[in-house]
This record gives structure tokens, sequence and C-alpha cells, in this order.
């Protein structure tokens, strides 16, 4: 076990990035959302479970909050300084990476952070700026066996979310106020104003209501930052009203779609778009390993006016609003070292329990367990996760218009809307799960961790938005005959699926430095729902023809002022 003293983990590390021919399905970015991870398995190793944090609430400032504590009566409570660097050599593969766009080619992100505190006032000034490549796509013509393929796309996808694959043609140079804030922090309640991402819920890989897969909006946030201890429990919340920023980018399809059907193209409103959000947890006393928590989330249009002319209130039942809620589970075994929990919402409705149960529920939902696995030597670990992921529909005829079978196009898939043609997203991207809409995923990982060094595995399948796969491929008639068009058949052989083997590496080679890198392949099967059969081939035969390969490198480095490699 002595490969992770100091300098043969530097060995291993940089071994790993050089040779190294497999990559998770996450980033491995340093950002401070998943830093939190290292917290998370600090507490389930503490067989005392001193940490009573639930950590359905991840962000910059509470990580900032949790990680400095000895250095609270410094004026300067850390600085930071970050380098975030991804090449796909031929999809735009991204997940849970803020700012960063899903691109071809190199991408670059450079970080500085400065966090003060003066008696109450909390500031921190982190800039980001980005670069990208942007390199040109594969070509995509859809499925020129099908007319109605692109016309069916944009009803039920492009014109009810802006869940951009590219942004534009020329290469990306932007600038951002990264994950700033300014604010107050009085006992363990902070408030204030902020752009940093947020992500709420027990998930490592996916979460129903935020995550920190777009980039952080502008919000006033007022929250916990840390559990309120009572005579029944212990408490955490978090409320944030922001705005959404809407990507002047057009989708990288709109040009196919004009030559086809231009008016199957709808024109999207580009008022700006408010979003409030709350979430509450609960820990019991008398359940002291039980976490139970709420969130939920409304957009809508801000300058929205009623038939009189008037602005709608604030608080108004009549304005419309794109709602999504979920509940939230997590159970701790802090003597065995392990974690379950999940969670399951509705997208456009509150999530009150009487949604799971109406007439064709479109619940989604993510479960998911962490076991850790003490060795006998060097304090070190083996962790192992599981998670899945669901927000297909369960039935696909929720996709078609009643008596219309074969034209499809409702909005009922998560994150999309028919009125916020925009969705749930932020400058083009999902700020839900990162799948997206009527995505499916099942993840495991494995990694062995010695302090702030690890390195892992992690495999994942990814199935891309079935509900559209439906709406195209789905006949709910299978195997009858129509009087007209005689046998009817669907095709299961066209879903479009990703399979994601990555590797991946941490390490903190001296104080204050973290460095970290993967690999990843992608066998991105009937990319973008597209096969064409080879002659000669079996209809359940892989297609050389229409499946796609991507390898993908990732590397980060973060200077930490506070570090220190527990």
């Amino acid at each position: 076990m002595v490969v992770f003293r100091k300098y043969n983990f530097i060995i291993l590390f940089f071994s790993l990035l050089f040779v190294s021919k497999i990559t998770n399905a996450q980033n491995v970015f340093l950002d401070d959302i998943q830093l939190m991870n290292q917290q998370r398995n600090n507490q389930l190793l503490d067989s005392n479970f001193n940490n009573k944090q639930s950590f359905f609430i991840r962000s910059t400032s509470i990580y900032d909050d949790n990680y400095k504590t000895r250095y609270k009566k410094k004026l300067i409570q850390n600085l930071k300084g970050g380098y975030d660097f991804v090449n796909n050599s031929l999809l735009p593969q991204n997940w849970n990476d803020g700012n960063m766009y899903p691109a071809r080619g190199w991408q670059e992100r450079y970080s500085v952070g400065l966090n003060l505190k003066l008696w109450i006032l909390d500031v921190n000034f982190q800039p980001e700026w980005l670069k990208a490549q942007n390199m040109p796509q594969e070509p995509y013509i859809g499925n020129n066996e099908d007319g109605n393929f692109m016309p069916k796309y944009f009803g039920s996808v492009s014109n009810v979310i802006d869940n951009f694959r590219q942004f534009g043609m020329n290469k990306i140079d932007t600038f951002s106020w990264g994950q700033s804030r300014i604010g107050l922090k009085i006992g363990p309640i902070g408030l204030g104003y902020s752009n940093e991402n947020i992500w709420w819920g027990p998930g490592r890989r996916n979460s129903l209501v935020f995550t920190n897969n777009a980039a952080g909006f502008k919000h006033y946030y007022l929250q916990t930052n840390k559990p309120i201890k009572t005579p029944i429990g212990n408490f955490e919340m978090a409320v944030v009203s922001g705005i959404l920023d809407t990507s002047w980018y057009t989708d990288p399809d709109l040009d196919l779609m004009r030559s086809i059907w231009a008016g199957g193209i709808a024109e999207k409103n580009l008022d700006q778009r408010g979003i409030d959000g709350i979430t509450i947890s609960y820990n019991p006393s008398f359940m002291p390993n039980l976490y139970l928590g709420y969130a939920y989330s409304r957009q809508y249009y801000i300058n929205e006016i009623d038939p009189k002319g008037n602005s709608y209130p604030f608080v108004s039942k009549e304005k419309y609003k794109q709602e999504i809620g979920s509940f939230i589970f997590r159970f701790v075994l802090p003597k065995d070292h392990a974690e379950f929990y999940g969670e399951v919402g509705t997208p456009n409705k509150d999530p009150w329990p009487r949604a799971f149960f109406e007439n064709s529920p479109k619940t989604g939902f993510v479960f998911g367990a962490t076991k850790i696995a003490n060795l006998p030597t060097l304090k070190s670990y083996l962790r192992l996760n599981v998670e899945m992921t669901q927000l297909q529909l369960y039935n696909p005829k929720d996709m078609f218009y009643p008596g219309w079978a074969f034209v499809g196009g409702l909005s009922n898939s998560w994150y999309t809307n028919d009125r916020i043609k925009q969705g749930y997203t932020n400058q083009g991207q999902i700020i839900g799960a990162a799948i997206g809409p009527g995505s499916n995923s099942q993840t495991i990982d494995l990694s062995y961790h010695y302090k702030l060094n690890h390195i892992g595995i992690t495999a994942e399948r990814v199935s891309q938005n079935n509900d559209f796969f439906s709406v195209v491929y789905f006949s709910g008639r299978n195997g009858q005959v129509d009087p007209d068009l005689g046998q009817l058949w669907g095709y299961y052989n066209k879903y479009w699926a990703d399979i994601n083997i990555k590797v991946y590496a941490q390490a903190m080679p001296i104080k204050n430095i973290l460095l970290s890198a993967s690999f990843m392949n992608t066998n991105a099967m009937n990319y973008r729902w597209i096969k064409y059969v080879i002659p000669g081939s079996k209809y359940d035969d892989p297609s050389s023809a229409t499946d796609k390969f991507n390898v993908q490198f990732q590397f980060s480095v973060k200077y930490i002022l506070h570090g220190t490699n527990k």
C-alpha cells in the first residue's frame, strides 16, 4: 500500500494521465460542489456520527463555511485559484461542469477566488474566464428514411427546451462572475446576492431540481450554513429568487428544419425569466440517521401581462409558471459506513402526494447507495457508489396527441414546456439532471481513497431521451393490422444509448495544491436515434455506420490557501 505515499502517488497519478485508455460519467473538475463529496465521505467514516449535515444543499458558500471554520477570525478566509481543461475528440460530452459548454475540441476555464469575512459581512469574489475551441460537429441530417423525423424532433424537443449540443460555430471566449457572492452570515443563517452554482438533493450524479450542470444564475438567497438544532431535530433550508439567462444562440439543427418545414419552428419569447425555489430538510431527533427533505422550484416570464394588460402580482395563481419539485430522503448507517438515498419528483406541477397517484403519472426518480470499506493500512478506504435515475415517462402514449398517434409532439417530458419554450434551462443548458428529458441512467463507481488522494473507475449507461424515441419509432398497436397501412410495428433497435467508461485520479502532492485528471471512452450507439443496418448484419447488431465513439480527457488543478490533505 505504499503506492499512496507522497511521491509514489504522484508517479501513479501522472501515469494515468498519459497511458490510460479508458475513463466516470461525472467530471473531475475541482469545483466546490464536487469537493463536498470529501466532506460527505468523512461523515460516513465517522462512526460517532458527529456531522449532522444532510448534504441536500451544496454550494461554494456552504463548502467554504464547512471547510475553514478554524480560520473564522481571519479577514481573508480563503484564497483559491483553479484551472480546468477538457477535450472531446468527436462528441460534445459534458455533465455537471457549470458554465462549460457541450463542445467538441478543447475547452479551458480559469478561476480566482478571494473570500473575505468582516464581522457578519461575507464576500466571495470568484470570477471565471472560459475559452472553448468549439470545433464543427458531426454532420447531422436526421433520419432520411422518415420525412417527419425533424418535425417530430422540433415538436417534442427543440421547440420546448433550449438544450443545445453546440453554441454557434466560432471559438468561445467569455467572462462571468462565476461563483461570486456578497452577503451576511448571522450565526447559522446566510443571506445575500450570488451567482454561484447550487445543488439541491442527495444524488451524486443527478438531481431533479438544481445541479451545477449549467452556469450559475444571479439570485438572492436565504439559507442555513449549518444545521439548526432544536429539541425535535435538526433543520436545514434554502430559499432562492433569481433571473435565468436566455441563450442568444440558436439550435444547431435550425437550418435543417427550415429546409424541411420552416413553419414547424416555434418562435420563442426572449423575455427575462424569473426563478424561485425552496428546499427544507429535517433530521428528526428520534431517528438521527434519517434525513427527509422537500425541494420546489418554479420559473416564469417576468414581464408577462394578464388579459387586461396588467402585470401579475408575484404570488398570482393565474400567472403561468413551470413547476418542478421532489421529495428527498437519505438514510445513513454510520457504523456500517454506508448510506441510502433517493429523490422522487414530478415535472410541471407541485409534488404534493396526490400528484403521484393521478392518472398517467410523470414521476421521475433518483436512487443511490454508497458503501465505504476501511482498509487496515494507511487509513485508506474503498468507496462503492451506485446510482440510477429515471426521467422517461412511464407511458409512451403521454407523448402523443389523443387520436393522432403518428403526430407526436406533446411537451410532457421532464424540463420541457410548451409555454416557456426555453424549458428548465439557463444559458441553453439544463439546470436539473444532466441526462436531460426522457433519459435514464445507471452508474456504478469504485474508488480507492487516501486522504484527498484517490483513484477510481466508473461505468455508466445513459439511455438518451426515450420519450422522443417513442414519438418517432413507437407504435401503440404493434403487430395489429390497419385496414389502410397494413401490419404496424415499432422499432426497438434504434434507441440511442451511451456507454461511458472512465478512469480518474486525484492527488494533493504538496500542501495547498490539488490535482485531478480523467480519461473517458464513450460508445454512443445509434447516435441521435439513427441506425443504418449494415447489409448482411443482424437486426440487433451494432452499426458502424451510425455508432459514434468519443474520447474525453479532463484535467484540473486547484490552489487552496488553507488546503490540507485530510
